[in-house]
């Protein structure tokens, strides 16, 4: 057997023992990497993904850098054995900040690799001044026009990272230079689109974000989307859309039609601005997220600015508050109200801003109210009367806990994992949702944490401290038997033992929606 297929075939053991949750065995298999020559760099990577599955942080800290500072000394620093290095670095959340500049500069011995590349994307990650990060931004675009091993994502994030710079800092760059940018920025988005076989709608309507976002070139934003709708009427761009990206044609085309919109807004277009949104906005009953988040605070502002545009202030006074009272409030709904009482102030004879204000509340929590309660009861109509697989998992304690024993009660299932982001953002959610019932015997929140170690659950312990049981599914039995493809992942059980309810998202708002389905359920 070649070295090569020797190192597949132990990296092929160690993935299988991996896969079947015996990491033990894992780990001892790929002990062996420690003694090959030349490195066993894929099963280098393969052990340190392990070892900072299995043993605390600060651990698998100690032992991965131990073996990455031997890795270093023991075998000739070429460019793969640096990048395999600097990868092993990665292993832990925020360790990007403790990189040794030292392997940055090795890196730099070798242009035109993807070593390269790190080093320079690495430089600027460390840096805390605007203008150094820009400046390695910069080079790295520079050192990808010549490289002879381009990483097209790698390109794209230099771009997206100087553009939310001179977000941050105009600065840094002129409105002409900030025209080529977003030039260059679509057109090595295209070719990833290209390459990845992703709609090329993703690059074009990415870059007219920038412009708007920038205020930079309207003319041009507005040709990029006649580019776009040009692009889709092509049978690839539809297929790449729909079979790739999950999207629709439809959806595809109302975002271009919002972004028009925007675009004539900056443009003091104001019907046609006001019409375009107002023709395609989106869903806001789709959920309470889409009802109540950012993004619905802002498209309820450009609709009351287009409103105070066209001297509708009746209109404009609705949006503003819709904007203004939202739970995340636009920055600019309150000074929005303010002109529209000025204005009102001088035909008829009106109390003080402050009424005006509370009177304006007023209106706005009897929308949200009847907003709410659609959402509501789409949701808690919508049942799936499945009969749910059962299981038996532990506690880090050794409890067990079996699904069927629990007939009676209602089930919360929040199944997430300590590397998930969204997972651990939904915790305090989902403390609300347990402190509501917590006066309760009859509803019941665990927690199943997916295919880690006792190590990693214990993490999610210490961190978040979820008052609720936190069961082991180091097989990912729970994943399996229910289909889950993304986390966080919420099934709701009844009574009876049957699943009723699921949320697949982290958008939770005061605990809801998943409020709203246990107190269905406790209704029955």
């Amino acid at each position: 057997m070649t070295d090569r297929n020797h190192q597949q075939d132990l990296a092929a053991q160690i993935e299988n023992y991996y896969q079947s949750g015996e990491f033990d065995k894992a780990l001892e298999i790929s002990a062996r990497a420690l003694e090959s020559n030349p490195a066993d760099l894929d099963v280098y990577g393969l052990r340190w993904k392990l070892i900072a599955k299995m043993f605390s942080e600060e651990d698998a800290k100690e032992r991965i850098h131990s073996e990455i500072e031997s890795l270093l000394k023991t075998h000739l620093e070429t460019p793969e054995v640096l990048e395999a290095a600097y990868w092993g670095y990665r292993n832990f959340s925020h360790d990007a900040e403790n990189i040794p500049n030292s392997l940055f500069h090795k890196m730099l011995q070798y242009p035109s690799t993807r070593g390269f590349q790190i080093a320079l994307l690495g430089f600027a990650e460390q840096s805390e001044d605007v203008r150094q990060k820009w400046y390695y931004h910069e080079r790295h675009i520079d050192t990808y026009a010549t490289s002879d091993a381009p990483v097209l994502s790698w390109n794209l994030i230099a771009y997206e990272e100087m553009l939310w710079l001179a977000e941050e800092n105009r600065s840094l760059a002129s409105d002409d230079e900030l025209n080529k940018l977003i030039d260059r920025f679509l057109k090595v988005h295209l070719s990833l689109c290209k390459e990845t076989q992703r709609w090329f709608g993703w690059a074009y309507t990415e870059a007219v974000k920038w412009r708007l976002k920038l205020n930079v070139r309207m003319d041009k934003a507005l040709e990029i989307l006649r580019r776009a709708e040009a692009r889709l009427e092509e049978e690839e761009e539809r297929e790449w859309l729909v079979e790739n990206n999950r999207g629709s044609v439809e959806e595809a085309n109302r975002e271009f039609s919002r972004l028009r919109g925007e675009i004539h807004l900056r443009q003091e277009r104001w019907r046609e601005a006001h019409d375009g949104l107002l023709a395609n906005a989106p869903d806001f009953l789709e959920s309470l997220w889409a009802r109540l988040n950012e993004n619905a605070a802002n498209y309820f502002w450009m609709l009351g600015r287009s409103s105070e545009g066209m001297l509708e202030w009746h209109k404009a006074r609705r949006y503003y508050a819709d904007a203004h009272f939202a739970p995340t409030s636009h920055a600019e709904g309150r000074a929005g109200l303010e002109r529209v009482y000025r204005q009102r102030e001088r035909g008829e004879t009106i109390d003080t801003f402050e009424t005006f204000l509370k009177a304006a509340e007023a209106e706005y929590r009897i929308r949200e109210y009847a907003d709410r309660e659609k959402i509501r009861q789409k949701l808690v109509m919508n049942r799936l009367n499945r009969k749910v697989p059962d299981f038996c998992l532990e506690t880090l304690e050794g409890e067990e806990h079996t699904l069927s024993a629990m007939r009676g009660k209602v089930i919360l299932l929040d199944v997430g994992a300590s590397w998930c982001g969204p997972c651990n953002e939904a915790i305090p959610e989902v403390k609300i949702v347990h402190e509501r019932f917590s006066d309760t015997d009859d509803a019941v929140v665990w927690g199943i944490n997916d295919g880690e170690t006792p190590q990693q659950v214990q993490k999610i312990l210490e961190e978040h401290q979820p008052p609720w049981p936190m069961l082991l599914d180091p097989r990912q039995e729970v994943r399996k038997a229910y289909q889950i493809e993304r986390i966080p992942f919420f099934i709701l059980i009844d009574k009876a033992g049957d699943w009723q309810y699921s949320f697949e998202s982290s958008n939770l708002i005061g605990g809801q929606p998943l409020i709203w389905l246990v107190e269905a359920l406790l209704a029955d």
